[in-house]
This record gives C-alpha cells, structure tokens and sequence, in this order.
C-alpha cells in the first residue's frame, strides 16, 4: 500500500504541477486594451434578497462613465422575500424609469434560480453585449468601457476580475487570498487557451451568442455562467478572453464567517461538471485526486513516517510554485500576497480543497433560504 501510495502522489503532483503551468503560461499571456465607446450594453442583475447590499451596486452603475445612452440596467428580482425591488422602483423612480428595469418573479409558476432570471432580463435586453454582475458588487467607474474594449470580432465571452474585500472576521483575509487565487487560475486558463472556470460576478458576452448556443442549455439551478462559457468554446462560436485590467474589477465583501465560507465554497464545488465537453470533468477530477490522495497520504503518515520523506517535499514544492503562480496573478491585478496569510492559507489548502470538492458532490445545496438542484 505504501509503494502504491506513493506513486500516486507523486503522478497526481506531476499533473498539478502541470496545471500550474499552464495558469502560469496563459497570465503571461494576458493583453490589456485601452478603455473605448462602443456597442450598446445591458447589465443584467440577478438579484434575491439584496436589501443590504443592492442600493450600492445600483449606484456604482450608475456612475459609469459610459454614454448614458449606451447602457441600460436591468435588475431581475428572483422572488425576494425582502425590499430588494423596492429598492430598485426608488431607483427607477429617481431616474424616472429611463435607466433602470424592474422585473420581477413570483409566484409557483415561475422558475426559480439565477440561471432563468438571468434569461429573463435577457429577453427583454436591448443591448448589442449583455454585461453581468452581482447584486453585492460594486462596479469601479469605467467598468463598461474597459470590458466592452475587448469585443473584437472573434471574440464572444470577456470574463473579468472579481476581488474580495476582508472584513471585521478575523478569517476575512484568508478567505481574500483563497478567492485570489481562484480569479488568478482562471485568467491563467483562460489565456493559455483552455478556459475551464469563471466568476459570474463579472463576465460579459454577446446577446446574439446567448441565443445561438441556447444560453444555458436545460436550465438546472447550477447551470450558469460557466457552463455557458463552455458552451460557447464547444460549439465554436466565438473566443473567449479575460480582461485584467483594474478598471474592470468589480468587489465584492468576503464571507462574514467560516460557516458563510464553508457554504459558498462547498456550493461552486457542486456546480462543476456541467459541461458538454467531458474531457473537463476529467482534468477537473485528476486535479482533484492530487488534494485527496494528499490529504490521505498525511493522514497514512501519522502512522507510517516512512511517508513524511515523500509527502513532506512535495508539500514544499507545492507552496513554492503555488506562490510563483499567485504573485504572478496578483501582480496583472495590482494586488499584493501578504506572506504570513499565504503560508496560513497553504497549510489549510490540501484538506480544504480535498474535503469541500468532495462534500459539494454530496450535501443539499442551500442559497437564500432554497435548495438547488444539482
């Protein structure tokens, strides 16, 4: 078993190592373009239960320094059960309803999940580039302009940088830096060529694309913007980019405590899969076997020291490169990796990865007082 075990983590390593490589590769990759006027633009929000958080998105929208007449907000209102719409109707009422759309989901016979209300404030869209975000983001000022540059013609799908901010939790930072380097490994795949992963919180496609590719294909809760993105590179109908610049980074708060992190995570672990094109489902579990077969290894080692010999370079290893990749992503983002944070981060990042992919695939999913489907 021990010979057996070993082998494995050194070829699941070697694979990891792999796919840092790539990341690594395509950052180097990145282009930058320079902020423009171009085609007209919708910004779709899904929203469900905002209150809190929607006021100050819809203000940072509406500071855009985009033509006024080029861009229109629609806020989908996925059956709130608090004042998120009323929300939205004062800020229609404020700019006398020529800006902003409101429109609302309720009741048993319409769908519910971020996928349909996505769709449906698509449909009623009369933008050329359907621009998304969420509902907790603030937008920087010239976030139109720096995402609609992108659209050359071959390009159909521009994914963008989201940012945590921490907050009074004393886990916040951590949470920031972990979230980090997910944004980075996605710039990473995305500019070698081979896009695997993206945030919804900022992404921008066109409405003649959504159509063509039939959007979001069967409409399940956790079929969203990466499965369009995959849908879009399958059925080779348009490029797809990301878009480093800072002016395109929209924040959003990092989760309040271990328990809203733990959910959240455990939450996108689930939605992985939903791709027509199965050798990413592949490439996603061998990545994931190296976390497991890890973590399974330490836990052997505790009993077996011959282990640690093996186990503890690769470890050693595995925090160097992750942290050439990491400042590597944090440098095109203008972000720092404060050292102590990462080597805390590192440390929990073998059983974190390990644990959360596997209970994705098995636990309820809960978001806002619903379950999904998977």
């Amino acid at each position: 078993m021990i010979p057996l075990l070993t082998i494995l983590l050194v070829l699941a390593f070697a694979y990891y190592l792999l796919f840092l490589w790539r990341v690594w590769r395509g950052l180097g990759k990145l282009y930058h373009r320079a902020a423009t006027t171009g085609p007209s633009v919708s910004i779709v929000i899904a929203a469900r239960n905002e209150e809190s958080t929607i006021g100050r998105c819809l203000e940072s929208l509406l500071q855009q320094d985009y033509p006024s007449d080029k861009f229109e907000i629609i806020v989908v209102d996925d059956h709130s059960t608090d004042r998120t719409a009323d929300i939205a109707r004062s800020f229609m009422a404020r700019e006398l309803g020529s800006k902003i759309s409101l429109v609302t989901a309720s009741g048993d016979s319409e769908p519910i999940g971020k996928p349909y209300a996505i769709a449906k404030g698509i449909h009623i869209s009369r933008g050329d580039i359907m621009l998304l975000t969420d509902a907790d983001c603030i937008a920087p000022r010239g976030w139109i302009r720096s995402m609609v540059s992108f659209f050359e013609p071959p390009v159909a799908f521009v994914a963008g940088p989201v940012l945590e901010t921490p907050n009074t939790s004393r886990f916040s930072k951590l949470f920031s830096l972990e979230f980090l380097g997910l944004i980075t490994s996605s710039a990473g795949l995305i500019g070698s060529g081979k896009p695997i992963i993206c945030n919804g919180a900022n992404i921008a496609y066109r409405k003649s694309v959504f159509i063509a590719v039939s959007g979001f294909g069967d409409g399940a809760s956790s079929c969203d913007d990466e499965t369009l993105m995959q849908r879009i590179i399958t059925r080779k109908v348009g490029q797809v980019v990301f878009n480093p610049d800072h002016e395109a980074a929209v924040t959003t708060a990092a989760p309040a405590s271990l328990h809203e992190f733990w959910k959240q995570r455990t939450r996108w672990a689930a939605k992985r899969g939903r791709y027509e094109d199965s050798a990413l489902v592949w490439q996603l579990t061998l990545l994931y076997l190296f976390f497991a077969i890890a973590l399974a290894t330490a836990i052997v080692a505790f009993v077996e020291p011959t282990l640690r010999y093996v186990l503890l370079p690769v470890l050693l290893a595995k925090m160097i490169a992750d942290l050439l990749v990491l400042r590597k992503g944090a440098q095109e983002l203008r972000q720092k990796v404060p050292l102590a944070q990462f080597v805390i981060a590192e440390l929990l990042h073998v059983p974190y990865i390990a644990v959360a992919g596997l209970a994705g695939q098995f636990l309820s999913l809960r978001w806002k007082g619903r379950t999904l489907e998977k």
